[in-house]
């Protein structure tokens, strides 16, 4: 079974459970098969069901997001593994590059004990697709707010190409070869140009704004600078387009407060705790003693970004944007638009500096204004951040710290595409 093939019959299950929820469709035509816990995809896949293959696609997404913000946090100096199990020691050691069988490429979203990355992402990506795809060759006619529908999921494709870029050194899409993470990226902006049309034409301002961000993210990424700052340009300080998160089931917990707070597998890590900002404590990363301990027997400390099961998580903001400019921009406007940030939350400003007192600064900023939003990781790779324990350091519950910097291409790919060799 390919990797396209898996998606499309997960799907198929996930969104079947969300169409039996909905009181408001006609499901006696549903359960008419064989197995009736397992709808078949293609009977949801009708003009008729769009809007639920959209919000499918949506859930989807909002889960392997808080997922990809937890992996991200532990693989960097945001979290740390508190567990007595050794199943995900390797995202805390950073050595996944030498476990690419484990659960990072097989388990799902809403393990609070190891999150995968690669099947949600791709799971999510997939559902995204999937949707747009069947909009575009669906009419006017035959799909009520089609416009808007389309909109929609090509922007959590985007978002989910993102992730996948900023998370995979490679990924396959739909069973195909190998691509690299620039390729992802480059499928990405793509997807957000296309969100970003088809925003525009329905009048969703919101989605619209979201994906010019989402598109200012990866040029930047990909070394187009002016064409990222004239993007962020145009989202608003204030811009906050987040996953939502609920109490309802798991798959809706903020996940981040699941694995902290409720079930204590994971704690803040010690270079995370007391950030400061110009001498003050940075209220943008506040964590604490929880005066009890975690899983493992030692202190936890748990962050305070998240208070419960309905936090909601920045997918993309505009403070985000600033930093994207002042990246580009350099100079004085770098320190005006940092100090802007710091003048939100009452901190000391930045005087400036040399250029390179200026790149650093803006690092440490998007360390805190960024911080277990999924992009520290990233960061780390692309600054060259210093990895703190360093590489060949022993591993406080065995081994040694290694210096994986994006995770490879999991076994379960590997193995079972066939155009993979």
């Amino acid at each position: 079974m390919s990797n396209g093939q898996l998606q499309r019959g997960i799907f198929g299950l996930v969104t079947a459970s969300l169409v039996l929820g909905t009181a408001a469709c006609d499901v006696s035509s549903l359960l008419d098969v064989d197995a009736p816990s397992q709808v078949p995809s293609e009977r949801l896949e009708t003009p008729r069901n769009a809007a639920l293959l959209v919000n499918g696609a949506i859930a989807d997404f909002e889960c392997a997001y808080g997922a990809f913000v937890m992996v991200m946090g532990v693989m960097s100096d945001e979290l740390q593994d508190k567990q007595l199990g050794a199943a995900g020691w390797f995202y805390d050691r950073r050595d996944a590059a030498l476990n690419p069988g484990s659960a990072y490429g097989t388990s799902g979203c809403s393990n609070p004990q190891t999150p995968g990355v690669y099947a949600p992402v791709s799971t999510a990506r997939w559902s995204a697709d999937n949707a747009l795809n069947f909009l575009e060759e669906w009419g006017d006619a035959e799909v009520a707010n089609r416009a808007a529908l389309s909109a929609r999921a090509a922007l959590y494709a985007a978002f989910s190409y993102n992730l996948l870029g900023m998370a995979m050194c490679s990924a396959a899409i739909d069973g195909g070869p190998e691509v690299s993470s620039r390729a992802l990226l480059e499928f990405a902006e793509e997807r957000f140009t296309r969100a970003i049309q088809l925003a525009t034409a329905a009048g969703l301002t919101q989605e619209g704004l979201a994906a010019r961000a989402g598109r200012a993210r990866v040029r930047l990424y990909l070394g187009n600078g002016q064409g990222a700052r004239g993007d962020a340009e145009q989202i608003p300080l204030s811009f906050v387009f987040n996953a939502t998160a609920a109490q309802d089931n798991t798959r809706r917990y903020n996940r981040v407060f699941h694995s902290n707070i409720l079930t204590r597998n994971y704690g803040v890590s010690a270079q995370s705790r007391e950030l400061t900002t110009g001498g003050m404590v940075d209220p943008r990363t506040r964590s604490r003693s929880a005066g009890s301990n975690a899983v493992d027997g030692t202190p936890l400390w748990v962050q305070e970004k998240y208070p419960d099961y309905a936090s909601p998580i920045p997918v993309i903001t505009g403070g985000e944007m600033a930093l994207v400019r002042a990246e580009v921009l350099g100079g004085q406007q770098a320190v005006d638009l940092i100090n802007q940030l710091r003048d939100r939350h009452g901190l000391p400003r930045f005087e400036g500096g040399t250029e390179a007192e200026i790149r650093q600064a803006i690092v440490e900023e998007r360390r805190r204004e960024l911080w277990l939003q999924g992009h520290r990781q990233y960061d780390i790779a692309r600054f060259n951040v210093a990895l703190v324990p360093a590489p060949g350091t022993p591993y406080p519950k065995g081994g040694v710290y290694g210096e994986t910097s994006c995770l490879p291409l999991p076994d379960v790919e590997r193995f079972n595409n066939p155009n993979i060799s």
